[in-house]
């Protein structure tokens, strides 16, 4: 018996995506609270980040945020009749992937944030940032788990049409 849905999960890991969003998009408009001071961008170039993602800092679009999109597409894809239609590596091995390393790193940034560590030298964060980084991380991680293991076996081979099974 599957505890949850999977399109449940679908929905409940793109809405633990959403404070994490509003803040970036907060933060990209120029709001400050809970932001550090300094530039981010100069601080991912001298710590060796891709030009693509100094390139998106200074005009705004940050790299996680964007990620964070692009996770709730992929956990959507785990759900709906087109996604079933794709290649199966194409959406296992990053929803597996997301899972394994998302769900984790969520759950220990939220034990440690309140706590006062932060990732590298960055001072001044607030740690209800570490919170609603958490609760996005962990809660798309978990979504990309119950709908990873959900399209598995929907599209299992030698079960008929994939793309007509409806979600578990």
């Amino acid at each position: 018996m599957n505890l949850l849905k999977s399109s449940t999960a679908a929905w409940v890991g793109a809405a633990a995506l959403v404070p994490y969003v509003m803040m970036k998009t907060y933060w990209a408009l120029g709001g400050t609270a809970g932001k550090p001071a300094g530039d981010l961008a100069v601080q991912l170039r001298v710590n060796g980040a891709p030009e693509v993602v100094v390139w998106m800092e200074r005009h705004g679009l940050d790299f996680t945020a964007a990620g964070a999109l692009v996770g709730m597409l992929l956990v959507v894809a785990l759900v709906v009749s087109w996604g079933a239609r794709l290649p199966r590596w194409s959406v296992l091995v990053p929803g597996w992937a997301g899972a394994l390393l998302l769900t984790p790193y969520g759950l220990g940034t939220m034990v440690a944030a309140p706590l006062g560590f932060t990732v590298g030298d960055a001072q001044g964060w607030s740690w209800w940032v570490g919170i609603v980084g958490g609760v996005a991380f962990a809660g798309l991680g978990a979504a990309l788990g119950v709908c990873s293991r959900s399209y598995q076996r929907r599209t299992k081979r030698g079960t008929g049409s994939a793309s007509t099974a409806a979600p578990a």
